[in-house]
């Protein structure tokens, strides 16, 4: 039982590079954002692939759950790469969108 406990103790602290903390969002404002934006090239199943000159939009289901809540605002705000241009700005709108894809997509 010692072993156990001195193993569990010494064991490193999880990486939260995936956080999923609440950010306050309001995932069903978060859907309709996503509905109305979004889901124009991520799909409304959020598993993406249409072709955006020449780079398929990204698979929500898989690239959701591994950022964390700050990559997907700097996403949302900022756009990436050439393909993905910035969506929303108002912090209320990205901690929605945030929400959505959290319930959603976990």
């Amino acid at each position: 039982m010692l072993v156990l406990l001195t193993l569990f103790a010494c064991a490193p602290e999880s990486d939260d590079s995936a956080d999923t903390s609440d950010g306050g969002g309001d995932a069903v404002a978060g859907a309709e954002l996503f509905g109305g934006t979004c889901k124009n090239c991520h799909g409304a199943d959020g598993t993406g692939g249409v072709d955006i000159s020449g780079t398929p939009s990204a698979d929500l289901t898989v690239r959701a759950p591994a950022l964390s809540d700050a990559e997907l605002a700097d996403r949302i705000e900022n756009g990436f790469g050439t393909a993905m241009p910035s969506q929303f700005t108002d912090p209320a709108d990205v901690a929605d969108v945030i929400a959505y894809l959290r319930d959603t997509f976990p």
